[in-house]
């Protein structure tokens, strides 16, 4: 038996049993936290690709890599392989040298009474921020401007990457707005209409995706529209408004630094690149599966907030790599996925205590509102909660590295 945990330890991941859920739980050997997560965050999509879910698990206070009992051989052959080893213990050892009541999770138990008491803090805000006068405007001006299929939107980047808002000559001028003289327009493909259908405007082009992918032919013609920057107002109806202040001014702080800081080592024992770039549409960061790229003119809590905005993304958005995948409905709704995202932004920097102004707008924008922020609270608080969980275990570390407990970061516990 000693020889067998002897060989066990040598192991950079072992494999044990949840007997009350008959499940099978990955665990790494090392007793130092931040590398055990990078050992099992590493080889993520691997256990995922072998029927590996990040869930609970009974005798766990915090999610882990669990799989049914049924996948043993399978299991045994991936941490072979993970481990570059030929040989694997088939001992399973159970789980009673963890206990639920670890003072490593003492003091946390109404962690998540408190995240969904911010969830609905936001929800009610951001049904607040949706009726003043500056957002309906906003929204009741670009209120008729329809979506593009995935084919058509590669057409508008190709000719125009810089395009905003596209629309055909009769939709801008019911908008008060006129297409400039010499301006060129964008070719899109349309389903050719009924003769009693003559209003571009009607124009619905969300079969062409299917039709492209069946490789069918189907009757599709030419038509041309054309980018709000191309247009100009016939009177002041047409004057168009100022996009709402959203984003989180600030000068980065001590706690913005730190907290930036332990976000970064996240990533990095994740597995997510972390980069910095210009923006190249205006936008503040974005994700792209195992990789975040941070546009250089963000700071302070905008920065910090932007960074949990995209590491949301990278847990929830990416079928192949997020631990939280949401599914390929969610996938394919932009809307949603902001909603999610940013709402798990608001509360993690709600909790520890940094600006939570701009984000209800930034909800407001994407029509978000209290029953569709509810409708995803779930999924809302765990990976919250996840993002919190990990951040206090790299600031208990760091704590400890330099023997100088951070007590601000204790407040929020």
């Amino acid at each position: 038996m000693i020889d067998l945990i002897k060989k066990m330890l040598d192991e950079a991941l072992i494999l044990k049993a949840d007997k009350d859920k008959n499940m099978l739980v990955v665990q790494s050997n090392e007793a130092d936290a931040k590398k055990a997560s990078q050992e099992t965050f590493r080889n993520k999509e691997t256990l995922k690709a072998s029927g590996f879910k990040w869930g609970p698990s009974a005798n766990y206070p915090a999610p882990v890599w669990v799989t049914d009992m049924d996948n043993f051989e399978n299991a045994k052959k991936v941490l072979s392989d993970i481990n570059k080893s030929g040989e694997f213990i088939d001992k399973l050892e159970n789980l009673e040298e963890f206990v639920s009541n670890s003072e490593d999770f003492k003091g946390k138990g109404n962690l998540m009474d408190k995240i969904n008491m911010y969830v609905q803090d936001l929800a009610n805000a951001t049904d607040e921020k949706a009726m003043t006068a500056e957002i309906k405007r906003y929204l009741t001006f670009f209120a008729g401007f329809r979506g593009h299929s995935f084919y058509n939107t590669l057409l508008i980047w190709i000719q125009k990457p810089d395009a905003k808002k596209v629309a055909g000559f009769r939709q801008w001028e019911k908008k008060f707005r006129r297409v400039k003289k010499g301006a060129k327009g964008i070719m899109i493909f349309a389903p050719v209409m009924s003769k009693t259908a003559k209003d571009d405007t009607q124009v619905n082009d969300t079969q062409l995706d299917n039709e492209v992918k069946k490789g069918m032919p189907v009757r599709f013609m030419p038509v041309y529209v054309f980018d709000i920057s191309d247009t100009e107002a016939i009177d002041e109806r047409g004057d168009v408004p100022e996009t709402p202040k959203w984003f989180q001014d600030s000068e980065p702080t001590e706690r913005t630094k730190e907290l930036y800081k332990y976000l970064s080592e996240i990533l990095d024992v994740m597995g997510v690149k972390l980069t910095k770039g210009d923006a190249k549409a205006g936008e503040k960061g974005y994700s792209a599966g195992n990789h975040i790229n941070m546009s250089s003119e963000v700071e302070g809590a905008g920065e910090v907030s932007t960074l949990i905005h995209e590491l949301a993304h990278e847990l929830m958005h990416w079928k192949k790599s997020s631990i939280y995948y949401q599914g390929d409905e969610v996938k394919y709704d932009s809307a949603i996925k902001e909603l999610q995202a940013e709402s798990v932004a608001y509360i993690v920097m709600k909790h520890y205590g940094l600006p939570v102004t701009h984000q209800t707008t930034y909800l407001a924008l994407w029509k978000a509102n209290k029953e569709k922020i509810l409708a995803n609270i779930k999924v809302i608080s765990d990976v919250a909660k996840f993002i919190i969980d990990e951040i206090d275990k790299v600031a208990a570390q760091d704590s400890s590295e330099k023997n100088d407990v951070d007590e601000g970061f204790d407040l929020y516990l």
